[in-house]
C-alpha cells in the first residue's frame, strides 16, 4: 500500500468514526433531554448545604448549630411543597382522564383503562418511593 493509499484510509476511518460520534452525541442529548430526573432527596440537599456553608463560609461549630436547623426547616417546607405540587399535577391529569373518557366508547374505555394502569405502574417503578406514591390512583 502506498503513502496515499495510508492516508486515504486514515481518513476515511476518521471520518467514519467522527460521524459515528456526532450521531451518538445527537442521540444521547435526545435521550437525556426526554428523560426525567426524580428529584433530589431533601436529606441530600441538606447534607450538602451544610458542607458547603461550613466549607465556603467558614462557619464555626457554633455557627452550624445555628444554621443546621434552619437548613432542617426549610427542607421540611421543601418536601411540603413537593408533595402539594406533586398531588396537584395528579389531579390535574385526572381531572383531565375523566374528561377524556366521557367521548370514549365503551371498548376505547378498557383500552384507556389499561393505558392507565401502565402509566401508573411506570410511575410506580421509575420513581419508587421518591415520588409522592399516595397521590397516584389505586
Amino acid at each position: 500500500m502506498n503513502v496515499l493509499g495510508k492516508w486515504k484510509l486514515g481518513l476515511y476511518v476518521a471520518v467514519i468514526f467522527l460521524a459515528g460520534a456526532a450521531s451518538g452525541g445527537l442521540i444521547g442529548w435526545q435521550v437525556c433531554r426526554r428523560t426525567a430526573v426524580p428529584p433530589m432527596p431533601t436529606t441530600e440537599i441538606a447534607a450538602r448545604l451544610r458542607a458547603r456553608f461550613q466549607s465556603r463560609l467558614g462557619l464555626t461549630p457554633d455557627q452550624m448549630e445555628k444554621v443546621g436547623p434552619m437548613i432542617d426547616d426549610s427542607m421540611r417546607r421543601l418536601e411540603v411543597i413537593r408533595r402539594e405540587t406533586a398531588t396537584r399535577i395528579f389531579s390535574n391529569v385526572s381531572k383531565m382522564h375523566e374528561e377524556v373518557v366521557q367521548a370514549l366508547t365503551p371498548e376505547q374505555r378498557a383500552r384507556f383503562d389499561d393505558l392507565e394502569r401502565e402509566r401508573i405502574d411506570y410511575l410506580r417503578t421509575k420513581y419508587g418511593a421518591a415520588t409522592n406514591s399516595e397521590a397516584l390512583p389505586r
